[in-house]
């Protein structure tokens, strides 16, 4: 299964929670113009895409594809 894009995890994000892109903006912390150009134009930054990407899998409660190999995330080192 294939990971889906940025725009296709924000506009999950915004269909599911019911999110405007004001509500967006303020949930990643830019304003409205940059999240219209993300959703109708897709130019979205590797910086601003993994930040969508963290968010998408901490939303659906899942494991990012590239941490599922690791044994370390889920224990606690002192």
């Amino acid at each position: 299964m294939s990971e889906p894009s940025p725009r296709e995890m924000l506009e999950w994000i915004s269909e599911t929670y019911e999110m405007g892109p004001d509500a967006l903006a303020r949930m990643f912390q830019r304003n409205r113009c940059t999240i219209n150009a993300w959703m109708h134009e897709g130019r979205i930054s590797v910086e601003n895409g993994a930040r969508i990407r963290s968010s998408f899998y901490y939303l659906t409660n899942r494991r990012p594809p590239a941490l599922s190999g690791c044994t370390t995330v889920d224990s606690f080192m002192p």
